[in-house]
């Protein structure tokens, strides 16, 4: 019963903790057999009970002493730490005495040693008062026996002693002295004085004795400081130059510039005269040097005067005035190079050659040359910067003082009034100009070290470089040198003037325009004698333009700052290509004017009664005639550059001309347009080989074969639209000229033989033509189709079913072509390539203005000619082979265009009288 009591409260236990009590006794006892193992089971538990109560009190004992034992160690330590802090305490009271007795000790010590310094002060100063008395008495001694030399070495000792009492001037024994020192002091610069007063100023030899004297004083003034030394070497200075006072003044007879040498050799006869004068002084002081800093600041004075007073006769008397500078300018190198131990300048050696070095432009001689002048330059900043912080001897300060000081102490005076010295070599190189452009025989000189240069430049800039280099050696290299090259950029100028005035003008008096049709303003009658003239032009105004840049750059390099910084000859560059751009524009026009007598011989012949196609028209011969003659000629004269900058202007200029004269024909026929289209491939191979023209062995450039073959290639166009059958012409229009609009169907229509109905049915199928290609555009986009006026617009940017540059697809279609003819149709027209548009340009060292010759308004043709301003791209290959003109012109142009022989080019011709120029309407689908 009890087991049974403990078991329900040992599950009464542990179903409060959540414990399954029940399921845990079933699973330990799940039948009733199993209950005969419930006696042990309890009886295990009671033991393990037992240990457990056993173990929980001898923990609970074992804490109860343990805390007993802890609260004995702390009292312990208690104990100990209050032990420590008494002995901590006893320690810091015994710290404290010990410090005091040693800060006894201290005191005791420092008492004894102050009283050693003072006393060892007081035993010095003793010491010091003692020989200062003694060396003060033997100051006075040796001052009353005038005993110069003892007098410094006991001045110099007695200076030093006396600085030690500077301090106790208020004690009476030391003001004594002090003031007997002051009064000896005094006395001896009063006594030295007045001993270089006995030293006369006459060029007799002075006695030895007194020279001896004089060093002694010397030492003595050296002693007694700067103020007394510069005081005596000012008053023997003035004594000198009061001699000079009276020989030489601002009036009288010496008052005149041509005697500005007598007074430098005056000076130099005196530094020679009295050199055993000068050896008197120490060296340091530099009386010789400082004599003629004197001289020189009186005589700058004297001659501002001089200057002032005779300013209105400086004009008539130039020649003195330099005189008087170069006079000036050598005798200050000279003081210079005298007492600065080198000479003045370190660059003086290059003035010979700097305006020759100027012409030297190869990269490596520029380079080479700056940096000569950056480590001369270095070295020469590095030399005075040493000198000037007093690493080097005394000597060197005064040589860096005499390089500063004498170079302009007397020549700037003359800087006011050298403008009559410029104004005279201007009018010297003015008048020097007009003899040599008078002289001149404008032709090429033969020793000129340019080829193709008038003489007159080559003297002109001789003349100038003589000039430069003579103001810059004898006269100044300041204002006087920059107005000097101000004042030859202005005769330069005038020789760009008389350059371009010898050129031939047009009937305006003018040397540029604009060839244009109807009009006679713009022509130049040039003779076969001014092509050599306005070629040597060109190469003498481009070399005068070299020369000038590089005069420019050596002017720079010679100015002193900060003039040369301000030296600008781009005015005068740009003058001289002025003047080749002028020369090549007369030129231009000479030989335009020459052809439009071809064209307006082609305008006047009867192109609508031609009746066969025979061999190139008069008016080629005359064409080619011209270019063979004057050819060659302009091209052996001129540059590479030149000439190919003349050969593109002129077939930007002759291109749309020859365009715009076959519309000034009254009427072309049928054969009258197979005639000119066979003149017209003539006249586009001599454009071709223009470029070879005096030059053998040279081709054109691929550029300007393509600009020509596409402005010809208009021309052709043209021509074979108005060769065209009336039923095919409107197709043929809008298949060779794509751009054309009707203004310029219209002029096609007035330039064709036509009757006047077939006129208004053209008119009707191009507006229908037109209308149609705008029906189709406005039906794709769902806009209203416009006017027929309105269309041409639309017209002009239709992309084109052919390009006008594929010229063998449109020999091609020609019916009626075939075999020789047809090939030497299609090899005519083929030409250069002529697809795409070149870049447009000028060569890079001419600065020509373009001209504008597009056709526009009355002409129509806009679209069919390139605007002038935007010029053919230079040619960028070699021109070199020769201009081959003969007189079988039309056997060579049939050979050139067929690439057959005479008899073949013949019989080809004969078949085009017979070709059908229509052109087969194409599919839509194309």
């Amino acid at each position: 019963m009890s087991t049974s009591t403990a078991q329900l409260d040992q599950a009464d236990v542990f179903a409060r903790d959540g414990f399954d009590v029940t399921g845990y006794i079933n699973e330990m006892f799940p039948s009733e057999d199993s209950l005969v193992g419930l006696d042990p089971l309890i009886g295990n538990l009671k033991q393990k009970i037992r240990r457990v109560d056993g173990d929980i009190l001898m923990a609970v004992r074992q804490q109860s002493s343990s805390g007993n034992r802890a609260r004995q160690d702390l009292s312990k330590a208690k104990l100990v730490i209050e032990d420590l802090f008494v002995k901590t305490n006893e320690i810091r009271r015994k710290a404290e005495q010990s410090e005091v007795m040693v800060q006894e000790i201290c005191r005791d010590i420092k008492k004894l040693d102050y009283a050693k310094q003072h006393l060892t002060h007081t035993i010095t100063a003793l010491r010091r008062l003692a020989m200062l008395v003694t060396a003060v008495d033997q100051l006075q001694r040796s001052t009353e026996r005038q005993e110069y030399g003892e007098c410094a070495h006991l001045l110099e000792a007695v200076q030093q002693l006396a600085g030690h009492f500077s301090s106790f001037v208020q004690i009476p024994k030391v003001a004594e002295l002090s003031g007997r020192l002051s009064a000896l002091q005094k006395s001896l610069q009063m006594n030295v004085q007045r001993e270089f007063e006995l030293l006369g100023v006459g060029e007799d030899k002075p006695n030895p004795l007194l020279l001896d004297r004089l060093r002694a004083c010397c030492l003595v003034v050296d002693a007694l400081g700067f103020s007394a030394r510069e005081d005596l070497i000012d008053r023997v200075c003035k004594k000198e130059m009061g001699v000079y006072a009276q020989i030489f003044s601002s009036t009288g007879e010496t008052a005149s510039l041509d005697r500005m040498e007598r007074r430098y050799n005056w000076l130099r006869k005196r530094l020679k005269a009295r050199e055993e004068v000068w050896a008197v002084f120490p060296e340091s002081w530099r009386v010789p040097q400082l004599l003629c800093l004197m001289f020189c600041n009186i005589t700058k004075t004297q001659l501002a005067e001089i200057l002032d007073s005779k300013a209105a006769e400086l004009g008539g008397n130039v020649e003195g005035l330099l005189i008087a500078v170069k006079s000036t300018r050598d005798f200050e190198a000279e003081m210079a190079q005298k007492f600065g131990g080198g000479p003045a300048q370190p660059e003086a050696e290059d003035e010979d050659r700097g305006l020759d070095e100027g012409d030297d432009n190869s990269p490596a001689s520029r380079v080479r040359q700056r940096y000569e002048r950056m480590f001369r330059e270095k070295q020469r900043v590095g030399e005075d910067s040493l000198a000037m912080g007093g690493s080097h001897p005394p000597q060197a300060a005064s040589e860096t003082a005499a390089r500063t000081a004498f170079p302009g102490s007397v020549s700037s005076v003359f800087t006011p009034h050298l403008h009559v010295y410029v104004d005279a070599e201007e009018r010297g190189l003015r008048e020097r100009l007009d003899v040599l452009v008078r002289e001149e025989t404008w032709k090429a000189w033969e020793d000129a070290q340019q080829t193709n240069v008038l003489r007159s430049s080559s003297e002109l800039f001789a003349e100038i470089k003589k000039s430069l280099q003579r103001c810059s050696k004898f006269v100044s290299k300041g204002p006087a040198l920059f107005q000097l090259c101000t004042a030859f950029q202005r005769q330069l100028q005038a020789y760009a003037g008389k350059l371009v005035g010898r050129l031939p003008k047009t009937n305006m008096g003018l040397t540029t325009g604009t060839a244009t049709a109807g009009s006679a303003d713009w022509q130049v009658k040039l003779v076969d004698e001014d092509v050599p003239v306005i070629c040597t032009i060109i190469a003498t105004a481009e070399y005068c333009g070299d020369v000038v840049g590089a005069l420019g750059r050596s002017i720079a390099k010679m100015l002193d700052p900060p003039f040369g910084q301000q030296v600008d000859v781009m005015g005068e560059e740009d003058e001289f290509q002025a003047v080749i751009t002028s020369a090549l524009n007369v030129l231009l026009l000479g030989l335009e004017t020459r052809l439009e007598a071809s064209l307006t011989q082609m305008a006047r012949i009867s192109w609508s009664s031609l009746e066969s196609v025979g061999d190139q028209s008069d008016f080629v011969n005359s064409f080619s005639k011209t270019l063979s003659e004057l050819g060659p000629k302009i091209g052996s004269a001129l540059n590479d550059n030149h000439f190919r900058f003349f050969c593109d202007k002129l077939a930007n200029s002759l291109a749309p001309r020859f365009f715009e004269a076959i519309f000034r024909c009254r009427k072309i026929g049928e054969a009258g347009s197979q005639q000119l289209l066979l003149d017209t491939q003539a006249i586009k191979g001599l454009l071709l080989e223009f470029p070879t023209a005096g030059r053998p062995n040279s081709v054109a450039a691929p550029s300007f074969a393509t600009f020509v073959g596409r402005e010809m290639g208009k021309a052709e166009a043209l021509l074979k639209v108005v060769g065209s059958r009336p039923e095919n012409l409107v197709e043929n229009f809008f298949t060779l000229m794509p751009a054309g609009a009707a203004p310029d169907f219209q002029r096609v229509i007035e330039l064709k033989v036509l009757r006047r109905q077939e006129q208004q049915s053209l008119v009707e199928a191009f507006s229908r033509r037109i209308g149609r290609g705008h029906a189709a555009g406005s039906a794709g986009t769902g806009q209203p189709a416009a006017s027929t006026s309105a269309s041409g617009a639309q017209a002009r940017e239709r992309p084109p079913r052919q390009s006008m540059s594929d010229p063998t697809r449109e020999a091609a279609q020609l019916p009626g072509v075939s075999g020789g003819a047809g090939a030497a149709l299609a090899a005519s027209s083929a030409g250069p390539a002529a697809a795409g548009l070149p870049s447009s340009g000028t060569p890079p060292p001419l600065r020509p203005t373009a001209s504008s010759s597009s056709f526009t308004g009355a002409t129509g043709l806009s679209a069919l000619s390139m605007p002038r301003g935007t010029g053919p791209p230079p040619a960028t290959g070699e021109l070199s082979s020769r201009f081959r003109f003969g007189a079988n012109t039309a056997a060579a142009r049939a050979q050139a265009v067929a690439g057959s022989a005479t008899d073949r080019m013949r019989e080809s011709f004969a078949a085009m009288k017979n070709i059908n120029l229509g052109f087969s309407r194409r599919s839509e689908g194309m």
